[in-house]
């Protein structure tokens, strides 16, 4: 599994705050199994082929409303 940290990510992010983050990390081809840890403010996932270009990724987690933070 792949992390990032999502800096605006957290416990007190709502459900369906969670859900656009998700949905917009499903559309970036070669992600699978995104899941969000809020506890420690990451987001996980497993890559079908070679791993997506950070730009990719922080396109989504910012079309959603996140910022994404460095790699783990």
């Amino acid at each position: 599994m792949i992390r990032y940290v999502v800096s605006n990510l957290g416990p007190q992010t709502s459900q369906a705050d969670q859900d656009k983050l998700v949905a917009a990390l499903g559309k970036v081809k070669g992600l699978k199994d995104v899941a969000l840890n809020l506890s420690r403010r990451e987001i996980t996932f497993s890559i079908n082929g070679p791993e997506p270009k950070p730009r990719l990724l922080e396109e989504a987690c910012t079309s959603a409303g996140f910022t994404l933070g460095n790699r783990m």
